[in-house]
């Protein structure tokens, strides 16, 4: 028999977590919440059962909420035993928790309790019971999200400024650990970097005041700094979830190695209770990062109950009244990113969940269309598309392929749920005659961030969009090329978060090579200066300290982004060309690239099964154990062998 899970109102458990990570952010000593809304789970809740029983039996309802329970129309206390004779029963749960997570667990030889039980609020909605795998044990917290530890020793030790300088090696988010302390009160300076831990009181964005033995918060760090040489033993215990490395991805080339190897350590420091957008700065969930963790997963861990969650946070609950994160781009790939889980994973279930949230949140967006039937910034808007000198005049063009791409999502999740979703599509196609009527400038050769302010500005950042897109005809893909993304003249992008899309494009328009260039100049350029993990933004031209600053502030930049793990998709899946060509992966197709490399070989993980690749450009070596598989190389296609080797000599 199923063993039993505690359960709450389906999406609640992500709010209440959600609530909980966005109240911990601290810089400089100060808590600071987030900008936007933030939803709180249902205070009070039914839990509804029918069941059949084969004999007679019993059973308790444990809760860490106050409330009564009631088996066919007669109520007890909870906790207490309620026996039951042969037959058809029904049973009734209701529980209130004006602060945290009403749930509920049954402890029972013959009752569980599962996402089957319906639940219900005060509105009238009825939906199955959330519940997650972990929590299975009736002394189990639902309120206490779980990670696992892990020791980890300082690599040195060096007495300095009067105190104390510990290395780890590495960043990772660990709490600190100190014992055996000859000190009554100290301060503790965490660091990405050495320079930021020594810096101290002037510019050290994360420290704790502490007393004699205690472990501190969890936090991100590399380094840490103790302003006393009073002797003490520290430690840190590393804090994760420990999720199985599913893809893998190997050549000759050790840059690349390694760009592959630090681009998945960060993504998992980044893979918590949500994909966050970085560890140590916000440590919140910001929809454009997530849209991209999105894609990283899946190539790596290929984790849905983490997607799951990050859509649910960040959506949140009706009414909405600004957009998610109050960005206009990130609402927009909210639903883009939801479509592409669906596509991944093939969750009606879940698409059945979220899609009227998803529905409310697109009536939200174009309720605030200008009469064109454009993105444009309204009050409290944010337009953010990408720290660079973009022109967002009016209706931005990066803006408008977001948001033609979401209308195209929209009616595909529409389709999953059995609604018509054709006026999404309308949509869609009207925004594609007007982008390239309004926004292509054929003088420039290549799309304008704005046609209302007359400067005729062009960033890469539309470009891309309207590449990965398919927004551009061939011939506008090849002026693109050309004019923008070859053009040096053409403003280049500083953070990882918009050089994965770039990178994308390149290699969705066939240039391998120029792509593996972009790797090593780019993600190699931070690796080679010493990175652990990605950072948030890499200019080339600085040097020394003027990497770690940021927004004002000395060492205000994240040296740990998820935003900058894209090389783990892009090896994946252009490189060891793994790509879904059906909802659920029902169909695949396998087509490798070198890009200049020599020798590549890796695993890519599908939704049922795994693809591992060989390829050294002459023979490609493919074993798959899932059906549906094609090898496509040298436009050639051969079927692959489920549960055995395909091997094409090129």
């Amino acid at each position: 028999m199923k063993k039993s899970r505690w359960i709450w109102y389906r999406g609640d458990f992500e709010i209440y977590h959600s609530l909980m990570l966005h109240s911990r952010r601290d810089e400089f000593g100060f808590c600071v919440p987030p900008m936007w809304e933030l939803y709180t789970p249902y205070p009070t809740v039914s839990f509804d059962k029918h069941f059949t029983a084969d004999e007679d039996g019993a059973f308790k309802i444990i809760s860490n909420a106050k409330g009564f329970v009631q088996l066919d129309g007669v109520r007890y206390i909870i906790g207490e035993k309620i026996s039951f004779c042969k037959g058809e029963h029904n049973v009734h749960v209701l529980v209130t928790k004006p602060q945290g997570l009403p749930s509920i667990y049954c402890e029972s030889d013959t009752l569980i309790s599962d996402s089957t039980w319906i639940c219900g609020h005060n509105t009238g909605e009825r939906v199955n019971a959330g519940d997650e795998p972990a929590y299975d044990s009736v002394s189990d917290d639902p309120e206490v999200f779980k990670f696992e530890y892990s020791r980890i020793d300082p690599i040195s030790v060096e007495s300095i400024n009067g105190g104390v300088l510990y290395d780890f090696g590495r960043e990772m988010f660990s709490r600190l650990v100190i014992s055996k302390c000859k000190a009554d009160e100290y301060t503790v300076y965490f660091g990405e970097s050495r320079e930021e831990a020594l810096s101290a009181d002037k510019n050290t964005y994360l420290w704790e005041k502490a007393r004699k033995d205690t472990v501190l918060s969890s936090r991100a760090f590399r380094y840490v700094f103790i302003n006393t040489e009073k002797a003490m033993n520290v430690y840190a215990e590393y804090e994760y979830i420990p999720f199985e490395y599913k893809g893998a991805f190997k050549c000759e080339d050790e840059l690349i190695n390694k760009i592959w190897d630090i681009s998945a350590y960060t993504f998992h420091l980044n893979a918590r209770e949500f994909f966050l957008d970085g560890i140590k700065r916000d440590r919140w969930v910001w929809s454009g990062d997530a849209y991209q963790s999105f894609k990283i997963n899946e190539y790596l861990f290929l984790d849905y109950p983490s997607v799951r969650r990050t859509i649910t946070a960040l959506r949140g609950k009706d009414p909405i009244n600004t957009h998610i994160n109050t960005i206009n781009d990130y609402s927009l790939y909210l639903i883009i990113g939801t479509y592409e889980y669906y596509f991944s994973s093939a969750d009606t279930d879940f698409i059945k969940f979220i899609y009227p949230r998803m529905k409310t949140l697109c009536d939200f967006i174009i309720s605030r269309l200008d009469e064109n039937g454009f993105v444009v910034q309204r009050e409290g808007d944010w337009i953010f598309i990408d720290w660079s000198d973009i022109d967002k005049d009016g209706a931005p063009c990066a803006e408008q392929m977001l948001l033609y791409r979401a209308m195209i999502c929209m009616a595909e999740l529409s389709e999953a749920v059995g609604v018509c979703g054709v006026q999404y599509k309308e949509r869609a196609d009207d925004l594609f005659e007007k982008i390239n009527r309004y926004f292509w400038c054929e003088e420039k050769g290549a799309y304008i961030d704005s046609f209302t302010s007359g400067r005729c500005h062009v960033t890469r950042h539309a470009n891309i969009f309207a590449l990965l897109y398919d927004i551009a005809s061939d011939e506008q893909k090849e002026k693109i090329i050309k004019n923008v993304i070859e053009n040096d003249e053409i403003t280049q992008i500083t953070t990882p978060y918009f050089k994965f899309f770039e990178t994308d494009a390149i290699c969705k328009t066939g240039n391998i090579e120029y792509a593996t260039s972009l790797i090593r100049s780019y993600w190699g350029g931070m690796v080679n200066l010493g990175a652990t993990s990605i950072w948030e933004q890499y200019i080339p031209e600085e040097e020394g300290e003027q990497h770690y600053s940021m927004y004002g502030m000395k060492y205000g930049k994240s040296l740990c982004h998820a935003w900058g793990a894209g090389p783990v998709y892009l090896f994946g899946r252009y490189f060891l060309g793994v790509s879904s060509t059906s909802v659920g992966a029902e169909t695949f197709e396998v087509k490798p690239c070198l890009g200049g490399l020599e020798k590549i070989s890796g695993t890519v993980p599908l939704n049922g099964g795994c693809v591992k690749v060989e390829f050294d450009g002459k023979i490609c070596r493919v074993y798959t154990d899932k059906d549906g598989g094609v090898l496509i190389c040298n436009g050639k296609k051969t079927a692959l062998i489920k549960d055995g080797f395909t091997e094409v000599c090129v």
